[in-house]
């Protein structure tokens, strides 16, 4: 980590670009990095920054596949998504770098100190601006641009890359639940009150799992023992902050599609273990077809 800092510092002084320093220092730390959700509920061997990004990328990659007959872009809120109309090269971009600020800023989550949480966007922009003078332009404006963009979640593929990156966390915490989650009669002192439990504030997710420290200086940041995060065990209970808290937040019909084929997919393999889904943890889209002349209508 002073190492990266190091090197960033005499780029930035120099403003010689450094592609060698881009990868092995600032790419190289996004594989040690570790996702903050995934540490507080005790997931072993949790996965890093670089392994959610390049599934994103996998995920950005369907946008080039022609329309699915299943998904309905003729509403006025969803013809914007149709893949015809993507700009598919940059959105793979956004999918596989929109994180690659965390390699010097870290991913700050609610359960973080507050006062890196109310400087976040600050520092990663300040992340970004270092980044582009090691690596150089034109690449460095033109990663500053797609960070920029996709913060700022107006584009249509801005959109899609804040639809995949939550849909790879929740991807991501099906299969951890698949793999780690003990059948609820093999958890001591669990009930049958305890399959069906709601959703304690602690275990409510993050918007983005971000990265915590485990006591190691990589560049992971600590979370705030302040705040009410009591750490959960995924093998005594299933992680179900991370389906209430993602919903109804699909834009795109590809990928809202695909989440509740998951979210299916997910009820079924937590019943055979004897849990329980709640309401809240399935999608909680409203009917659409409201007829009010509002902008989710059809397109003639």
């Amino acid at each position: 980590r002073n190492r990266t800092l190091h090197i960033i510092s005499t780029c930035t002084t120099t403003m010689i670009p450094d592609s060698l320093s881009f990868i092995s220092n600032i790419c190289g730390a996004l594989k040690t990095i570790k996702r903050t959700g995934w540490v507080r509920h005790s997931i072993p061997l949790p996965e890093s920054d670089s392994d959610h990004m390049h599934r994103c990328a996998m995920c950005a990659l369907l946008v080039t596949q022609p329309a699915d007959p299943r998904d309905d872009y003729t509403r006025l809120d969803t013809c914007r998504f149709h893949p015809s109309k993507v700009d598919s090269a940059r959105l793979l971009k956004m999918a596989v770098t929109h994180d690659l600020c965390e390699s010097l800023a870290g991913d700050v989550t609610p359960f973080c100190d507050p006062g890196l949480v109310s400087t976040k966007e600050e520092r990663e922009g300040q992340a970004m601006r270092a980044i582009q003078k090691v690596v150089g332009d034109p690449l460095g404006e033109e990663l500053f641009g797609l960070w920029r963009e996709y913060e700022d979640q107006q584009t249509t593929e801005a959109l899609y890359c804040k639809d995949i990156d939550k849909f790879e966390m929740v991807v991501q915490a099906y299969e951890y639940e698949k793999e780690h989650l003990l059948p609820l009669g093999e958890v001591a002192g669990a009930d049958e009150e305890d399959a069906k439990a709601p959703v304690a504030e602690s275990n409510a997710g993050d918007d983005d799992t971000g990265a915590a420290d485990t006591s190691s200086n990589n560049g992971n940041i600590s979370t705030n023992s302040k705040t009410k995060d009591v750490r959960q065990d995924v093998r005594r209970e299933p992680l179900r902050g991370f389906f209430v808290s993602t919903s109804s937040s699909m834009k795109s019909p590809l990928f809202r599609r695909l989440d509740g084929e998951l979210r299916e997919r997910r009820e079924k393999m937590l019943q055979e273990k004897g849990w329980t889904v709640t309401d809240a943890e399935r999608q909680q889209y409203a009917d659409r077809n409201d007829g009010d002349g509002s902008d989710t209508k059809k397109q003639k």
